[in-house]
């Protein structure tokens, strides 16, 4: 097994608002807590010479009296939305969705808590694993009719863009405060049109045939 420490400092940034006429309007404060880690991966040998790789996230920031801890002063030092993005060289992934017979049991096997592995890049390419807190299939994409990106920018356009559109007066108030791409997403989403809406509604990309396992 071998362990990685990593460790994000403490910083604070302040952005200035203005108005059209350059005057000063309002200021963002942005607070980033500290925050420790580390990352555990460990390999060992499964079937037929393939090996299993066990990656684990560690939160090992040090926190003062946590019972007295509000929840958005815990979310502050807390892993939120991690992802993990593994590859390898002169050798390939297997993948969890869609394994070799001969695999089918170890992959069945596997534990994924709180990420879900899935191959990435060119279709058929084995080199490179996203692991994502939501699940989707392999080699993901961007949809062509999504009318930009979404941040995961996959097939769930059109629900990410309803959530958006009803969140309360006050938290669209907080989502712009986060940073100008928050804002971009924001208003963009706002100025959707419903012809917009039903593009992003459904699609049949493909059907293909699978093989019968029973």
């Amino acid at each position: 097994m071998t362990c990685s420490p990593f460790a994000f400092p403490p910083e604070q940034t302040i952005e200035h608002l203005h108005d059209a006429d350059g005057k000063l309007v309002g200021r963002i404060e942005r607070r980033q807590a500290p925050l420790e880690g580390i990352i555990e991966v460990e390999a060992s040998e499964s079937v037929d010479g393939h090996v299993k790789i066990t990656i684990r996230l560690l939160n090992v920031t040090p926190i003062m009296d946590p019972a007295q801890r509000t929840r958005d002063e815990a979310l502050l030092q807390s892993l939120v939305s991690t992802h993990a993005i593994l590859t390898v060289e002169d050798g390939e992934f297997v993948s969890l969705l869609d394994p070799p017979d001969v695999l089918r049991d170890v992959a069945a096997g596997c534990s994924n808590i709180g990420l879900w592995p899935v191959l990435v890049g060119d279709e058929g390419q084995r080199d490179t694993l996203l692991a994502s807190p939501i699940i989707l299939y392999d080699y993901p994409q961007i949809a062509p009719e999504s009318p930009g990106d979404l941040f995961d920018g996959t097939e769930i356009d059109e629900i990410l863009s309803l959530r958006i559109l009803a969140m309360t007066d006050d938290e669209k108030r907080e989502m712009r405060q986060i940073d100008e791409r928050a804002r971009a997403l924001l208003d963009r989403t706002e100025a959707l049109t419903g012809e917009q809406f039903m593009q992003m509604h459904g699609t049949m990309r493909s059907v293909r045939a699978t093989e019968d396992r029973s």
